[in-house]
């Protein structure tokens, strides 16, 4: 399912724009893609990474194991502008992948063919400037409380970011 938002403004505009391409063309299914997450502190869990529905409720978005991927955009704590028209920021693409389920007939560990087909959608985005990926769990969640899916990252899943400024801009 791809969860957008109403008319989104700013960052979060330009971030829907990937997130639709990435549910459309990605081939992966079924798959969940969600924009921006916020980072949240939970008294169970630490800080986690989730996305806001409305309404005062918040989804931990780390895995669904009946669903073939998990997609998710993570920006900095910083944005930054050199004319106020345009602002910067740093944004990961994670991607929580069941490689099984994204590439059933490939019989090898599938990271590479998955990263490069997301790869081949992002990198078409002219808002979104490629940095390059971060792979693992302990990378793509620096400062987040990963003790519930530690493992989440042996065959036949894999966890891995593009990483990148996003450029977007505010009218006000």
């Amino acid at each position: 399912m791809n969860y957008v938002i109403t008319k989104p403004k700013g960052i979060d505009k330009e971030i829907q724009l990937i997130q639709t391409a990435l549910f459309e063309k990605i081939g992966w299914s079924p798959i969940d893609v969600f924009g921006r997450v916020h980072k949240n502190q939970s008294k169970e869990k630490g800080l986690v990474p989730e996305f806001y529905f409305g309404k005062g409720e918040y989804k931990d978005v780390f895995t669904n194991d009946l669903k073939a991927a998990n997609i998710f955009f993570i920006d900095d704590e910083v944005h930054t502008t050199d004319n106020r028209v345009f602002w910067y920021s740093e944004v990961k693409i994670v991607f929580m992948v069941d490689l099984k389920k994204v590439k059933p007939i490939i019989t090898h560990r599938a990271d590479m063919e998955a990263e490069i087909e997301a790869l081949t959608i992002v990198k078409k985005h002219r808002m979104f400037q490629v940095d390059g990926f971060e792979k693992g769990i302990e990378s793509v969640f620096k400062g987040f409380n990963t003790n519930q899916i530690k493992l989440l990252d042996m065959q036949p899943f894999h966890v891995f970011a593009i990483t990148g400024k996003l450029k977007y801009k505010i009218n006000c």
